[in-house]
């Protein structure tokens, strides 16, 4: 979090909107000049891999690729920026959009953090500048926030302009709880397996059920119909056996048959 406050801060042609770092990759929504946004990303990679090494971590840089997707339009940029903040929350049981603490999820429309925000004074000093940027580059940095000893998005990530490409707070939160198939486009798009809750699940399943065959109600589907769903529950959105069951109420020995080795 503070590597990537710090190179953000060091390219200001560069706006994050959002972004969420996860265990082994990172998600960011940016607009700027291409270039701005590779030499960024360039700097945070370059950052991230000397701090880690002062820790006793040495990663292979060359497996650390950044991919750059064009957004095409309004509502692809909305698809793009909630796909990112759900994505803590789609991976870890523990959390939601709103808690996961690793990205500028929990900064939009939520007062509570931006009121936590305009209380702090913590900021990070130049001995704490220079450990995380690895370079003095950062040294006439002074306007970064933290909490809880790291970088608060709300100090270098444009969550108002985030928050305006949406008409209000309730539509960005239809829009985070309920557009599955737009955030199953783009994991298809950029080669990511993502999970879905079972009441995500089943909100698909039920206009799988009315379009394919004209029934509202899965749970009176003949047993093929069932089979049917059980295989694009599996391969189109990653469900695993346990979830098949309880969706479709399927035999779990149907299911092990069907998908063995995920059983």
């Amino acid at each position: 979090m503070n590597i990537l406050a710090l190179c953000a801060k060091m390219f200001p042609d560069v706006t994050i909107i959002t972004f969420q770092l996860m265990t082994n990759h990172l998600h960011l929504t940016v607009a700027g000049p291409r270039e701005a946004i590779e030499g960024m990303m360039a700097r945070f990679i370059k950052s991230l891999f000397k701090y880690l090494r002062t820790r006793g971590l040495l990663l292979d840089r060359a497996r650390f690729r950044p991919s750059v997707r064009q957004i095409t339009s309004l509502q692809d940029l909305r698809n793009v920026i909630i796909y990112n903040n759900r994505n803590g929350y789609v991976v870890s049981p523990d959390e939601t959009p709103m808690s996961y603490r690793w990205g500028a999820n929990s900064c939009f429309f939520n007062p509570s953090v931006k009121e936590r925000f305009r209380e702090s004074r913590s900021t990070l000093s130049v001995r704490e500048k220079r450990l995380y940027a690895r370079t003095h580059d950062a040294d006439g940095i002074t306007d970064i926030i933290t909490i809880d000893g790291y970088a608060s998005p709300l100090s270098f990530c444009a969550i108002a302009f985030g928050e305006r490409l949406f008409r209000c707070a309730s539509h960005y939160f239809r829009e985070l709880s309920r557009n599955i198939e737009s955030q199953k486009a783009i994991a298809e798009e950029i080669g990511e397996k993502i999970f879905y809750a079972d009441d995500e699940l089943f909100s698909v399943l039920t206009g799988l059920s009315k379009k394919k065959y004209g029934q509202m109600s899965v749970a009176l589907l003949p047993a093929q119909a069932k089979q049917e769903l059980a295989n694009i529950l599996h391969y189109d959105y990653n469900a695993g056996n346990k979830q098949i069951i309880r969706m479709l109420k399927l035999d779990p020995r149907i299911v092990a048959s069907l998908f063995p080795e995920r059983y």
